[in-house]
């Protein structure tokens, strides 16, 4: 295909990103805002070898799951790109896409929310001062850096949402020169809040003074220096304005406290169900040896330690680990230690047994060696925790070349509104 090629065709499919699928002259062309049963006009923008990227020039017919989407941004924004769809038949997808994936083992039905809408405890927004002297801030486009000014985002928590609306009324070009990116966080259980602004020169004392009046809930106020020429968004010093560098969250019972380096699931009420899931998995008997690998602030390894368990947590980001060894004593947990190493190199060293291994790796997955290092272990099961169902997949085939063999997997919908899939999968010996 040729780009600007125009044609009419309709929708087989959904891919990974959310885009629609369609098939022309024997290509694959993927089209976002299409949904499965939908005619369209399109036309290609983009033509590669393998595939092409399209756009809906008229859409024909409308999928009987298609609902209107609420949001004001929606299609411009890279965020819900499947909040068009009926949220049961975007779980009815999700369940039937992962069935698909993983042939062959046992995928149960994905594990769905009541509301899915104000569910992510942390936002994140880019920041820019045009040239006509405007502070914009929101998300940003697919595939690109331009930001799309929004004053809202119907994903995230409520609350969440006032206090962006109020930085960004009280930003100024002035204030604003510099600013790359405010961070959001906060706990719905314990109510506490956290403010991270980061960018390249601090002069946020007022705005700080302004927002510790206005939101009480706010024991947080941190700026972090950022002034590298990256798309990493946060940067190694930073300043406490207000408060401290973290806020406590409860997971299931366990307090954490939470530094705003640290890795914490975006969606509470979903990650209890995945940790739940996780906890099922692992069958903890009390004495067993777990070993919890890129275990964050500990959450999931202290649960597994007030089953019994004796519990080595390993993490490469040292605030988190930190955060994880505050948090067992403020839960009174004696029985787990947490150490501060890349999770692979702690594989390839470690000369102890376990019973259960736990690994919840970044979406890029475990490596070739990283694997064969678990599999010398050798533990009685392992538990998988997945935000990738890509590289997923690609680990389990290297987990089977090792012996092991996935038994069941159960998808959790952590990101409603989006095609991504958390999931969680049982590994056993053969």
């Amino acid at each position: 295909m040729k780009r600007n090629e125009e044609f009419t065709g309709e929708c087989l499919d959904l891919s990974d990103q959310g885009y629609g699928v369609l098939r022309h002259d024997g290509e694959v062309v993927f089209v976002p805002g299409l949904l499965p049963q939908e005619k369209a006009r399109i036309r290609v923008i983009l033509a590669k070898k393998s595939f092409a990227i399209g756009k809906v020039l008229e859409r024909l017919t409308d999928s009987p799951q298609r609902v209107k989407a609420p949001c004001p941004v929606f299609g411009k924004c890279g965020g819900c790109a499947l909040q068009d769809l009926n949220y049961e038949q975007q779980l009815a997808w999700k369940t039937d896409w992962m069935k698909r994936k993983f042939a062959g083992i046992e995928v149960r039905d994905i594990l769905g929310m009541r509301d899915p809408y104000r569910y992510r405890n942390k936002a994140q927004f880019p920041v820019q001062v045009t040239e006509q002297g405007q502070v914009i801030t929101g998300f940003y486009r697919p595939n690109s850096h331009t930001i799309v000014d929004t004053d809202t985002c119907l994903i995230q928590d409520e609350r969440l949402n006032e206090l962006y609306q109020y930085i960004r009324k009280a930003l100024t070009p002035e204030t604003a020169a510099g600013l790359r990116h405010i961070f959001l966080r906060r706990s719905r259980k314990t109510g506490q809040s956290q403010v991270v602004l980061i960018g390249e020169e601090n002069h946020f004392r007022e705005l700080t003074s302004q927002l510790v009046r206005r939101f009480p809930e706010l024991v947080s106020v941190v700026f972090n220096h950022n002034s590298r020429n990256d798309n990493v968004i946060l940067g190694e010093e930073y300043d406490v304005l207000h408060g401290s560098d973290s806020i406590e969250e409860d997971s299931l019972g366990i307090r954490i406290r939470l530094h705003f380096k640290s890795f914490f699931q975006v969606n509470p009420e979903m990650m209890e169900v995945l940790y739940k899931t996780a906890l099922e998995a692992a069958d903890i008997q009390p004495g067993d040896r777990v070993i919890d690998m890129y275990s964050g602030t500990g959450t999931l390894g202290l649960l597994a330690a007030r089953q019994g368990a004796s519990v080595t947590g390993v993490e490469i980001v040292p605030e988190a680990v930190d955060n994880a060894r505050h948090n067992a004593r403020l839960n009174g947990i004696d029985n787990a230690d947490f150490r501060c190493q890349d999770a692979s190199a702690f594989a390839k060293e470690n000369q102890e047994p376990a019973d259960v291994l736990i690994v919840d790796p970044p979406r890029k997955g475990l490596s070739e060696q990283g694997i064969r290092d678990i599999v010398r272990i050798s533990p009685k099961r392992i538990v998988y925790v997945s935000c990738g169902p890509n590289t997923l997949k690609r680990d389990l085939e290297r987990f089977a070349q090792g012996g092991w063999q996935a038994r069941w997997i159960q998808p959790v919908d952590m990101f409603c509104q989006t095609p991504n899939v958390e999931a969680v999968c049982l590994l056993e010996k053969e």
